[in-house]
């Protein structure tokens, strides 16, 4: 056996090397990953393995990869949080990668898998999970304004010097994030190990941590997800499940046409992890075509289940010429634009366009964040600085039907994009919103303002009780400068609300700011209000600078809110007040 890393790394090396050696079937149809040193449930390291087969699938224009039954091992080159990747696989075309019912282990800081410029590919029947989750979960026996006290649950080993990048108190009850609880991120300045699996943390501002309630530590929350797909077109994810990933689940960039069914994002039956996912469920950027999601599962996430969105606000810093200007996001992430682009010219101030410009051009600069944009056309003299240009082109639909989301912090739905179904789905123990639409220029700057927007037969319960609390359960709203409303309709256009249920929302059910031709219909809303933190929490539906608008067949009785309620519907400032039409609501 302790030849067995040497005769491994000699399979790798003839099959990558002598073209008359075929794993898999005898046409070279399929790639065998046991055939280059894989070994299921041998214990051993199989990154070099798999990455054999995926090069030789790839090389020999084979048309699928087997995994074996089994379980398989991964070991990142070290624990650092330097980004690096098991899996990098680039160029595959009409390829099935059939997992076969194996589990997939990973050891460290690493990602699973990374697919790049991919066509017609099919990824389906496997199972990811972490020998050692980058969690620790525990209770709290100790809180001061400097630090708190964890005692760990003896399946999370901790020794002191980890680092912590989030946290959250949970009911030791229910097992559910703590109703206005604590949410913390990058407030850590420390660890230190004061008695036997007690973790102190030290934190950089005071955190209300209750004694008795357990807290769950994030050790890692982006940088490291599960299954991640750039450039790619035509992709399939079927009957895959995700136990644990230290960033996000699945993501994809600048991608065209995916079928997502059956995924799922699980906390590992049998186990005190509370969290699946450190980060989202699912994360999509500048894709096209459409995007189908059916019968997912999200569970326990520290991120939203579905972030959907266009990309990102760049926010013009100088005007070159006529054609040109300099722009960068606002915390500097990079996202060029591809030639042929429409960008829509907006105010941060309205968030409403005022004029469209095509990309002819667009390169980052040597900074890495500044991104030089060229357009086809002269820019409407009315371009200032601090302008944004949101990518109108690289908006995929979304179908999502019969998903079920449950247990996760922030949002189950965040919609950044336009063309969207949400149907028939099941939101429980959704510490935030459960569909949110949004657009926000306070901190991420994502975009882009949504239209044609259906919330369809869904039932909520539960949802918007703890951090991060937001306005309601489902509704369209921008956030400005200082979270402040849009002062004007228009920023979204064209959303449906129709059929769904929601019970027990801490403020409002549904809340519209910014909105132009908007149906609310034959909603059912009970428990709304039970314990406001906003000023409009009070109502059950609020709506404010928003104009047609029609309100029809809503059972809304007030006696079925929480005590706290005012109205079962109330109209807010800027509102035209005019067309906002209601016909045959209970409660109102």
């Amino acid at each position: 056996m302790k030849n067995h890393g040497l005769f491994r790394g000699i399979a790798v090396l003839l099959l990558l090397t002598v073209p008359a050696i075929r794993a898999g079937a005898t046409d070279m149809t399929l790639i065998n990953v046991c055939d280059f040193g894989a070994g299921p449930g041998d214990g051993q390291d199989d990154t070099t393995a798999f990455r054999a087969a995926f090069e030789q699938c790839r090389t020999r224009g084979a048309k699928g990869v087997l995994f074996p039954p089994g379980r398989y091992d991964f070991h990142a080159e070290n624990d650092s949080d330097q980004y690096k990747v098991s899996m990098a696989i680039g160029g595959l075309k009409n390829v099935v990668i059939d997992g076969q019912g194996a589990v997939l282990i990973f050891h460290g800081r690493t990602q699973p898998f990374s697919f790049a410029a991919c066509e017609n590919i099919t990824l389906r029947n496997m199972t990811i999970d972490w020998e050692k989750p980058l969690i620790t979960v525990g209770e709290v026996v100790a809180s001061t304004p400097e630090y708190f006290d964890v005692k760990a649950f003896d399946e999370f080993p901790v020794q002191g010097g980890e680092k912590v990048d989030s946290f959250m108190d949970y009911n030791p009850e229910t097992h559910l994030p703590r109703r206005h609880g604590m949410d913390g991120y990058w407030s850590v300045s420390k660890t230190e190990l004061v008695a036997p699996q007690v973790l102190r943390v030290f934190t950089q501002r005071p955190f209300d941590m209750k004694v008795g309630f357990l807290a769950v530590l994030r050790h890692q929350t982006y940088g490291f997800n599960g299954f991640s797909f750039h450039g790619c077109k035509d992709v399939t994810v079927e009957d895959v499940t995700v136990y644990h990933v230290p960033g996000m689940a699945l993501t994809a960039g600048q991608c065209h046409n995916m079928n997502i069914r059956r995924f799922k994002v699980l906390i590992k039956p049998g186990t005190r992890r509370m969290i699946s996912a450190n980060a989202d469920g699912s994360h999509f950027s500048g894709c096209t075509g459409l995007i189908r999601m059916e019968d997912c599962v999200f569970e326990g996430q520290g991120d939203d289940a579905i972030n959907a969105k266009a990309g990102l606000y760049l926010g013009v810093t100088e005007k070159v010429d006529a054609r040109t200007v300099l722009a960068r996001h606002n915390l500097d992430m990079r996202d060029p634009r591809a030639p042929g682009d429409v960008m829509e010219l907006t105010p941060p101030d309205t968030l409403i366009p005022y004029g469209t410009a095509t990309v002819a051009s667009c390169e980052v600069l040597a900074d890495g964040k500044t991104h030089r944009l060229v357009f086809k056309e002269d820019l409407p003299e009315r371009l200032a600085l601090g302008d944004l240009l949101g990518n109108a082109t690289r908006c995929a639909n979304f179908e999502i039907r019969n998903c079920t989301f449950s247990r996760n912090r922030a949002r189950g739905i965040l919609v950044q994009t336009r063309g969207v179904v949400v149907e028939n789905c099941t939101f429980k123990d959704i510490t935030s919103g459960g569909v949110w639409v949004l657009a926000e220029v306070t901190h991420f700057f994502e975009c882009i303002p949504a239209r044609n927007v259906v919330i369809r037969n869904n039932t909520f319960d539960n949802c918007n009780y703890g951090g991060p609390l937001g306005d309601a359960v489902v509704g369209a709203f921008a956030y400005l400068k200082g979270f402040a409303p849009p002062p004007k309709p228009g920023v979204f256009k064209d959303i449906v609300i129709e059929g769904n249920t929601i019970r027990q929302a801490d403020n409002c059910a549904i809340y519209l700011a910014g909105t132009e031709n908007v149906v609310i219909k034959n909603n059912a809303i009970e428990g709304a209000c039970a314990m406001p933190t906003r000023k409009h929490g009070h109502n059950a539906i609020y709506i404010r600078s928003s104009r047609n608008v029609t309100l029809a067949g809503n059972r809304v009785e007030k006696e079925n809110q929480g005590a706290p309620c005012e109205a079962a519907f109330k109209m807010g400032p800027g509102c035209d007040k005019g067309t906002i039409k209601c016909d045959g609501n209970t409660g109102f």
